[in-house]
């Protein structure tokens, strides 16, 4: 195990103190590369100047330029949008024969790619949720039915079809949402909430049971869920998640355009959210989410929590939200969004914990 120290004066005292420079800088450089301060970091550490505003903003700028800020990109977007878990995925082979290692590889990469696009290019974030590209190679297209960019390496393609350019298009996303031999709108539904508006879906009561799967289903998978869903218990979040969900279900198991599901009826996709706007299908869901300002506070608050190791406090709601009024404001560029995170008083200062 490796241990960060970061010492109280009195351990039991609620009252913040600064963080000593050293301790600052093993936050930013843990928070941004993964690993120990560098040579400059620990020599600005080292004269005292490192809680210098002016001289944190530039330690920032200049780690984020450094290749080894692509760990945010590997870990922060892995674990945020579970590209991470994607290569341990195991759709059944009977039902979707053609997903091969390196189909799952190229999943996870175009998913890491997309990201890494907004953070490096400093463009607004917002554009994870439609954009007119996505990074392909020739095994990853194959699966999606489109034009090959003639490239075993990924490749930023060009969309013609604005379903695929949004987290919610990308196959990864996708497969990880979905059992091994089905989709899941309910497991889908649940991943937007608790990954994009930070609404966590609570655990189902007690005593309810699954949906059944008949071998020869005599309804669609939505008709089924639906009929699931007049459970009283269960009708509360499901009527949330699931038509986040059904907006999805153009999409197979493993991230598949079809218009079909496997029982042979035609797809459903239409949805309303709960304040009773309506959509149909994931490019007008993406739509929607996008100009949602809980997508922007809760990726505010995911940063956040990377950054620091632990959720918000109670207490740091109105910093959370300033943060996050700060990040519109730099129209929504990743690197404002690091910065304003890394000066904000939570992450230069630290306060011991009740017994």
């Amino acid at each position: 195990f490796l241990s960060r120290v970061e010492l109280d004066p009195d351990p039991t005292s609620l009252a913040a103190h600064p963080l000593s420079d050293h301790e600052l800088a093993a936050r930013l450089s843990y928070f941004l590369w993964a690993s120990t301060p560098d040579e400059a970091l620990s020599r600005a550490a080292d004269d005292g100047t490192l809680k210098d505003p002016a001289v944190l903003e530039a330690q920032v700028t200049r780690m984020l330029a450094d290749p080894k800020a692509k760990t945010l990109t590997s870990i922060f977007a892995g674990q945020w949008l579970w590209s991470n878990q994607v290569e341990d995925a195991a759709p059944s082979s009977s039902t979707y024969p053609n997903v091969t290692a390196a189909t799952k590889t190229a999943m996870r990469l175009e998913t890491e790619l997309f990201f890494e696009h907004f953070l490096n290019q400093d463009v607004s974030a917002l554009g994870l949720l439609g954009s007119d590209f996505t990074f392909l190679n020739d095994t990853l297209a194959d699966h999606y039915g489109v034009p090959r960019p003639g490239s075993a390496t990924m490749q930023k393609v060009t969309l013609d079809k604005p379903e695929r350019g949004s987290v919610l298009g990308q196959a990864g996303v996708l497969t990880v949402t979905s059992f091994p031999m089905r989709t899941s709108p309910v497991k889908r539904g649940a991943w937007v909430m608790a990954n994009l508006l930070c609404q966590e879906p609570p655990a189902p009561p007690p005593g309810v049971e699954a949906l059944p799967l008949p071998v020869m289903p005599d309804a669609t998978l939505r008709q089924r869920i639906e009929r699931h869903r007049a459970d009283p218990s269960c009708s509360g979040c499901h009527s949330l998640m699931d038509p986040i969900g059904f907006s999805m279900e153009s999409f197979d198991g493993v991230g598949r355009w079809r218009t079909m599901d496997t029982g042979g009826f035609a797809i459903d996709a239409a949805g309303t959210l709960p304040d009773g706007r309506a959509f149909s299908g994931p490019a007008e869901l993406s739509a929607l989410l996008k100009t949602d300002a809980r997508f922007t506070h809760c990726m505010t608050e995911k940063l956040f929590t990377y950054g620091l190791g632990r959720a918000p406090l109670r207490t740091e709601s109105c910093q959370v939200e300033a943060i996050t009024h700060d990040f519109a404001d730099k129209g929504y560029r990743l690197s404002a969004l690091v910065k304003s995170i890394t000066t904000s008083r939570s992450f230069t200062h630290r306060r011991g914990e009740t017994p």
